[in-house]
């Protein structure tokens, strides 16, 4: 069973960390510790440590200087990890399930038309049989040939019946890449002893493309497949299926009639001698006569046929339908075309770097494109750059960028003021190129709490205090129990609010009261009206109020002869004046 921590919020946000191998897991800086390791400046060498338990999976915090939490509470002690649970690592926020974020993310891909196995492919064998040589793969029928990244141009052997682990990790991996894009353990490839070869998935972060397909499962590969691992990419290659060799006899070899089978030979005499109207022709010789007969009718045909056919031209739209096929699945990237030079000018947005070299090797396939004009962006390097340079100001450690799609950024996060909100705004407005897809949805932390205090007083709740920090509320008081109701209902307009995350509830319900407490002694009534015989104004200590006005946050209810009432979170007050 496994179990995954999704970053939601932060630096990071996007990443899926996957705990399956293994039962114990350390997340921090470390690179040479770290499981995985948490780009963040907040994050600490040794993080936190993940346990896999008889209960389930625990969760340690090794951190001191900032420890991690589970739900906005730090862990102090190990804690029993539920689904649906938030965990705070640094910056970073995620979210555990035990689900595979990936099978619930619902993604309608058209599959790509696979090339047949008559098309040619990035390489061309010359005709000499000395052309590819594979030294130290020899004995082995498949091979795998580096042809990108740092390894470019090594090559393994799969001996049958062999497992190998591809990854960085060079204590638990057969076959080391060094390349950044590839995971510790990236992939694993199987040579079963049928002569057949499968490659499968190890969670990494940049998946397994063979060409140019993500694969989900154990994919069984065949000759000349293009498996790609990060920026890494190589062919897998069997050995016995590079080449066909036809072998012919040589012009000095003499001919040897079957055993048995001897042919016999006519003297220039002895034909001279028969009648040629007697002669019997073999019926194999009438055979191949015909069939040459066929062939040459066909052959001539086919000669004045081609005088009469059109020549097949590719057509400017064809070319331009071509290259929008092979741009499909990158709806932000836009083309120009010149079919007289052959150039190719792109321009737009891809998420990764995975997806701009998925998308160049996919132009570079149509064979009229000569050269590429490459202006594509990749998101992922711009808002990893703008992150880089917000956390050098402390008031904007809390605000992060962001794309969900290619060509759509999102500033999230909060401040503290409108001053340091203004600042943002002036900052991004200079330094950021691309203005008009950016979403700034920062929260101002002083607005927000207004809103809160607001909708507090709103409900008559002004006894329940609050704090509110990074989009986290905690509110603690008392409240009358025969309230709780409307209590939950304010609960629930608050989360509704922009930038509120997580509501922590410490508020106390408390036994309402029937009694109705005298403060007679701490106001003075110094004047009254009435209309009629009703009480219409009162001076309470120089203020002129009536039913329905606030004094000290205490509302007044009813207001009778020499008694005025009031009510405060279900207690009622008096007070109590001798009316002129």
């Amino acid at each position: 069973m496994a179990s995954y921590l999704v970053a939601e919020e932060g630096p990071l946000a996007g990443l899926v960390i996957r705990f399956e191998e293994g039962s114990e897991w350390i997340l921090g800086r470390d690179p040479d510790v770290s499981y995985q390791v948490l780009e963040d400046p907040m994050v600490s060498r040794k993080h936190v440590i993940c346990r896999l338990t008889d209960d389930g999976y625990v969760l340690e915090n090794l951190s001191a200087v900032n420890p991690a939490s589970v739900n906005g509470k730090p862990i102090d002690a190990p804690v029993l990890l539920q689904e649906g649970d938030t965990v705070q690592i640094g910056n970073v926020f995620f979210q555990f399930t035990l689900k595979d974020p990936i099978e619930n993310q619902v993604q309608e891909k058209d599959k790509e038309e696979k090339v047949s196995e008559d098309s040619p492919t990035i390489y061309e064998e010359s005709d000499d049989l000395g052309a590819l040589a594979f030294s130290g793969t020899s004995d082995s029928r498949w091979i795998i040939k580096v042809i990108s990244g740092p390894n470019a141009g090594a090559e393994f052997g799969l001996p049958e019946g062999s497992t190998f682990i591809i990854g960085k990790d060079p204590n638990t991996c057969d076959i080391l890449f060094q390349d950044l894009s590839v995971s510790r353990q990236h992939a694993k490839i199987t040579a079963l002893a049928d002569g057949t070869v499968t490659i499968e998935d190890l969670g990494s972060l940049n998946k397994v493309l063979i060409n140019g397909q993500e694969i989900t499962a154990p994919t069984q590969l065949h000759t000349q497949d293009l498996i790609a691992l990060g920026t890494t990419s190589f062919l897998a290659i069997d050995q016995q299926q590079t080449r066909e060799t036809i072998i012919s006899p040589s012009a000095g070899m003499e001919y040897t009639p079957p055993h048995g089978e001897e042919e016999e030979v006519d003297t220039a005499e002895e034909v001279a001698k028969k009648n040629w109207k007697k002669m019997v022709i073999p019926t194999r010789h009438l055979i191949l006569a015909g069939v040459f007969a066929i062939l040459l009718i066909l052959g001539l045909g086919g000669v004045f046929s081609l005088f009469k056919s059109e020549s097949v031209t590719l057509t400017m739209g064809d070319e331009t339908q071509e290259v929008g096929k092979a741009l499909k699945n990158f709806p932000e990237v836009e083309f120009s075309f010149n079919p007289a030079t052959g150039k190719l000018f792109i321009l737009g947005h891809v998420m990764t770097e995975i997806d701009q070299q998925e998308m160049i090797y996919q132009l570079k396939s149509l064979g009229f494109i000569h050269s590429i004009e490459d202006n594509v962006i990749i998101d992922e390097l711009v808002w990893e750059n703008t992150n880089a340079l917000l956390m050098k100001n402390p008031s904007w450690r809390g605000v992060n960028l962001t794309s969900m799609i290619p060509g759509h950024f999102v500033l999230r996060g909060y401040v503290q003021n409108i001053e340091d909100s203004a600042k943002l705004s002036e900052y991004i407005n200079i330094n950021f190129p691309y203005l008009d897809k950016l979403d700034n949805q920062v929260v101002v932390e002083n607005t927000l709490e207004a809103q809160i205090q607001g909708i507090l007083l709103q409900n008559q709740f002004g006894n329940v205090t609050f704090q509110f920090a990074n989009g986290e509320l905690v509110l603690a008081g008392r409240v009358p129990s025969n309230q709780e109701s409307k209590y939950n209902d304010m609960i629930s307009d608050i989360k509704k609010l922009t930038g509120v995350r997580m509501v922590k509830n410490f508020v106390v319900m408390s036994k309402p009261t029937s009694d109705i407490v005298d403060i007679s002694s701490k106001y003075k009534i110094t004047g009254s009206s009435k209309y009629g015989n009703v009480n219409q104004y009162v001076v309470i200590n120089g203020r002129i109020l009536s039913v329905g006005g606030d004094l000290d946050g205490m509302t007044i209810i009813r207001m009778e002869n020499n008694s005025i009432f009031l009510e405060k979170d279900g207690i009622k007050y008096r007070i109590n004046y001798n009316q002129p």
